[in-house]
Formats: structure tokens, sequence, C-alpha cells
């Protein structure tokens, strides 16, 4: 980061949720290191809480910084409360990193693009994508004004881990705040490499995080559906 980004201008936070390696010694930067994995949201939170600056960009430890993506998503919060990059895979395909807020219709949409996400198909219609307003773009790498992430109240950390993104945008979106993707900023995102070890606990924490999400946003009959699906698929 930075070899692409002027180290005089920007605030390093590094929020280390319990992992098995402590960097202290090795990170020039300010490295709070937490006596358990207290999850994603938190993890930001105690991170956003000590952060001086006007913005914030939460940015995934299996990120990697392939040129200056921070000045476009500066330039985006000019007229937007959260802004996202293009989301690469260290081959280069790109990933799905936005779309609607959860719901039956818009996970089944969601879920059909991500299984496609690799077809030239799916990837000629992500390189074409201009700048838009979706409803969400990937906590993996998401830039938001700090004043409205904490009118927002942060993350809600009872989502341990997923949608806690989603959440997020649909709380702005309910506040009358906007959310960007910007094609123009590019990041590298090696998708689920950090939590590669723990498929079982992560299918767990999806689930409830989709379960949450529902309860949360949605009336009794989405959740009556979600409820249905899980069951019928044997996912509940």
């Amino acid at each position: 980061m930075r070899n692409l980004l002027p180290q005089d201008l920007y605030e390093w936070i590094v929020v280390d949720n319990n992992s098995s390696v402590n960097l202290s010694s090795e990170l020039d930067c300010m490295y709070l290191r937490q006596l358990a994995n207290i999850g994603f949201g938190a993890g930001c939170n105690v991170g956003a809480e000590i952060a001086k600056g006007e913005n914030l960009f939460f940015v995934n430890p299996d990120c990697e910084f392939i040129e200056d993506c921070v000045t476009p998503l500066l330039n985006a919060l000019e007229h937007n409360a959260i802004a996202g990059p293009q989301v690469l895979y260290p081959n280069g395909l790109l990933q799905l990193s936005f779309g609607p807020f959860l719901s039956i219709a818009g996970e089944a949409k969601q879920k059909l693009l991500q299984r496609l996400e690799r077809t030239s198909m799916v990837q000629s219609w992500l390189r074409n994508q201009a700048p838009q307003n979706p409803d969400y773009v990937s906590g993996c790498a998401m830039m938001i004004r700090a004043s409205e992430f904490r009118t927002l109240g942060g993350f809600d950390e009872n989502f341990f881990l997923y949608n806690e993104d989603v959440d997020l945008c649909e709380r702005a979106h309910e506040k009358g705040l906007r959310t960007a993707y910007i094609s123009q900023a590019r990041i590298q995102h090696g998708k689920g490499n950090s939590v590669r070890h723990q498929q079982d606990r992560v299918s767990l924490e999806f689930r409830k995080s989709q379960v949450l999400y529902y309860r949360k946003h949605h009336g009794s009959l989405q959740n009556f559906l979600l409820r249905m699906y899980l069951r019928i698929s044997g996912k509940m």
C-alpha cells in the first residue's frame, strides 16, 4: 500500500482479530491486537473508534493494492456516503462485488451470477459496468465517510461474518444515503483466503448472518420463504 499511496496523507490502522501470529514488532502502524476473534464488523469498529480521518477505508487482510484506488473512491464520496472499487481475483478475473439488498428474489439473482461469475459472459458484463449506485458494495474494500459511519452506529456486531456490509448499506439507504460502485478504482482480493481453513465455521456463520439479516430487514413473508428454502434444501 505504501508503495502506491503517499505515506504522510493517511493513517494506517491494523486490527488483528487474535490471529496465530503477532505482527506488532513488524508493522510500522497502529496495531490493535484483540484477545479473541471478535468478528469482521466488530474489528472494523475497533479501528474506526480511534481513527481521526474524515473518511474510513475498510480493507480485508486478503486484499492487495495494485494501484491507487483510494483517490477515485475519495472523489466518489463527494456525492455518496459509501464507495467500493472494482475487485479482481489474483488471476485478473473480476469479482461480483456489488448487488441488491438481500431478499428471496435478490439472492436468487445474485447466486446465479456468482455461479456464472467466471464465465466469459459474466466477465464481459462486469468489465462493462460503469460507475453506478447499487444497493451495496462488498465490505472487502469499502470506503465510507466517518461521520456517516458513526451516525449509523458502525457495523452491526451481531453479524460475526458476512452480510454486515449489506446491512450497513441498507441502513444508509434508509437514511437517504447513497452507495457507489466505482469501476475506475481497482483492488485485488484473494476471496476466501483468510477463512479457507475454517469452511464448516464459515458456512455456519453465513447462514446465521443470512437469517439475522432477514429478521432485521424483512417481514413475516420473506422470513417464512427463507425458512422454507433452508428446510427444503437441508441447510437448516
